[in-house]
């Protein structure tokens, strides 16, 4: 008589946008047999949260461990992994968006659906033992993200405003009254800016893990206070990462090449299939080192002379300038030892 095959692991890919989220129940069996046990779609709500958690506790078996495994999707992810973390015991897990690519590529899959990566992220949490328990960030380091995200909005929200203003300036007999709102709320924008950067400040001068690192790293030139901030805190003090490379694909900073045989020879690029708060706030930081930091001016020239790309240098920069940060911040190097860290 065939003995029954029992559960020996269970994991749940979960793919998230604005209004719902699709959820995929996987199961791996003693005869090896791996098997979807549902999939089903909930409202991105709270009381969809509570509808999975049901639907968790009726399908799982209750003497395992229960694995989440998601993908950042902006911020519509978050409320969920924070609802769990306070209502539940599951292992929530965060996966870059090039893991999960690469993983279902090795499985032969093209399409790209929510349920298909909902299915891909759910395998990939059976078969994958190295994936980092999520935490949730510490309320200080929360709150310096939102500011610095805001302090982004702003930013372009001043963009926009100063290219209309440039238009009106130009175009012939100009509306003053229009101009001078234009100004009137570019000037409103500048204050607002000043106050979250100050903000910003008294959050890393009132947290003793994030002041000594931060201050060290801002001796590089070109990176300052708000750069770093916003680096370590949309990271959470990367606390989920155990090497540079995996800093580097978060932010999107990994190289992509596309090559076969003799007939298919594309440039390399970045694959910006990462976190773009921080690959904008290195940008100019970065052009600054390039300039001004003897490590970061060789790299630049080395990069251009063999590229002849002004950007494919500056990218360089930054690639390096983040692996610079991250090694300061977790590993507590020296400076000199942290410069040689990485090579384009």
């Amino acid at each position: 008589m065939k003995t029954k095959a029992t559960v020996l692991k269970q994991s749940i890919g979960n793919d998230f946008s604005k209004n719902e989220f699709v959820v995929c129940f996987w199961q791996h069996l003693s005869d090896n047999h791996k098997r979807i046990k549902s999939s089903r779609t909930f409202k991105n709500t709270l009381k969809g949260f509570q509808l999975f958690i049901d639907w968790v506790e009726k399908h799982r078996n209750p003497n395992l461990e229960v694995s989440i495994i998601l993908e950042p999707t902006g911020v519509y992810h978050e409320n969920f992994m924070y609802y769990l973390e306070e209502h539940t015991d599951y292992k929530q897990s965060l996966v870059v968006g090039n893991q999960t690519k690469a993983f279902a590529q090795s499985l032969g899959i093209q399409t790209k659906t929510d349920k298909v990566d909902a299915k891909v992220l759910g395998r990939l949490g059976l078969e994958r033992e190295d994936l980092r328990v999520w935490r949730p960030f510490s309320p200080n380091l929360r709150i310096i993200k939102q500011l610095c995200r805001e302090r982004v909005y702003l930013i372009e929200d001043k963009t926009a405003l100063s290219n209309r203003k440039h238009a009106l300036q130009s175009s012939f007999d100009p509306n003053g009254e229009e101009l001078d709102r234009l100004l009137e709320r570019i000037e409103t924008i500048d204050q607002q800016v000043k106050e979250i950067e100050s903000r910003i400040r008294q959050g890393v001068k009132a947290d003793e893990k994030l002041q000594e690192p931060i201050a060290k790293i801002c001796a590089i030139k070109g990176l300052r206070l708000i750069t770093v901030a916003t680096i370590v805190a949309e990271m959470n003090g990367f606390v989920l990462f155990t090497n540079r490379s995996q800093v580097v694909s978060y932010c999107g900073y990994d190289i992509v090449q596309r090559q076969s045989g003799i007939s298919i020879n594309g440039k390399t690029k970045i694959s910006k299939r990462g976190n773009r708060y921080i690959r904008r706030a290195l940008y100019f930081p970065a052009i600054v080192a390039g300039r001004h930091e003897p490590t970061f001016m060789a790299l630049y020239d080395r990069v251009l002379d063999r590229s002849g790309i002004k950007m494919k240098a500056a990218v360089a920069v930054q690639r390096k300038l983040l692996v610079i940060v991250y090694a300061l911040f977790t590993k507590n190097g020296t400076m000199r030892k942290c410069m040689g860290l990485y090579k384009y």
